[in-house]
């Protein structure tokens, strides 16, 4: 009965801690990169509005 409850949360977490792993593990190989862009990191970034 309570493995029925934990199992499914179990297989969630694991889902969910992978997915950030595999997130983190890009953004520092598109951090450390300096061929790869990201709009985040760009540093040349102008208001168009402003001249």
């Amino acid at each position: 009965m309570v493995l029925e409850l934990l199992f499914p949360g179990l297989i969630g977490f694991v889902f969910v801690m992978i997915a950030a792993y595999a997130g983190s593990l890009r953004a520092l190989e598109v951090y450390f990169d300096p061929e790869q862009d990201s709009i985040f990191l760009s540093d040349d970034y102008e208001p168009s509005g402003e001249q």
